[in-house]
């Protein structure tokens, strides 16, 4: 009896029914992700694209883009992430960079090379800054915007850029509690940030395309298709 099931034919048949069940998996997997973004998006009066899984519009009253994209140079290195986006309506200079440094990024032993700090040694160590202007520096080390900023380490990228916040994570959330679980806390940073910004003057407060400042070097959000 045991033999016929590991004859080549025996074998290619359960390799067949396992693919089956491998796909019928990830068919069930992208299913249920689409119809939570569609509920997410539903529920809060945003868009969403019609071929890839990218929701657009306005979050409790602030701009929002929310996509998945491709990171990795490829092979297993390659993963999916998921990108939220929200403007700060220009409450840090656009030319504030400040980015999470991840810990796999960064060679053994060796110094990360700076040129600005902001003189906070739990923010120093996990963020890089670039372009700190006398305006930014007591925006970011206000207590509610820095306790949030380190609240942020644990996601694969954080940064603050062209007048935007934008979180990665890996994976794509499934369910609609994942998406409000994973908006929260990025959310309540940049509503901090707001709070605690002075008045800047209204050519900092200019919309700028939901896909602007992205890194040349990696695809764009939503860039994955649903």
């Amino acid at each position: 009896m045991l033999s016929g099931v590991f004859s080549p034919l025996g074998i290619l048949a359960s390799l067949l029914v396992l693919g089956a069940l491998v796909l019928a998996t990830l068919f069930e997997l992208k299913r249920r992700q689409r119809a939570a973004w569609e509920a997410f998006a539903k529920a809060h009066g945003l868009s969403i694209a019609e071929r890839r899984m990218e929701v657009q519009g306005r979050y409790q009253g602030r701009p929002l883009l929310l996509a998945t994209g491709k990171r990795g140079a490829g092979g297993k290195k390659r993963h999916t992430v998921t990108v939220l986006r929200l403007d700060l309506e220009g409450a840090l200079p656009a030319d504030l960079l400040l980015e999470h440094e991840r810990p796999e990024d960064k060679l053994p032993g060796a110094a990360t090379p700076r040129e600005e700090m902001l003189g906070d040694a739990e923010l120093d160590a996990a963020f890089q800054v670039e372009g700190l202007s006398p305006e930014a520096r007591p925006v970011i080390l206000d207590p509610g915007v820095r306790q949030r900023l380190l609240g942020l380490k644990g996601h694969r990228r954080v940064s603050l850029k062209g007048g935007w916040l934008q979180v990665e994570q890996r994976g794509v959330p499934a369910s609609t509690t994942a998406l409000e679980t994973l908006l929260r806390a990025p959310h309540d940073l940049a509503r901090a940030i707001t709070e605690a910004a002075p008045a800047l003057p209204a050519s900092n407060t200019v919309e700028a395309p939901l896909h602007a400042g992205a890194p040349l070097d990696e695809e764009l959000p939503g860039s994955e298709h649903a």
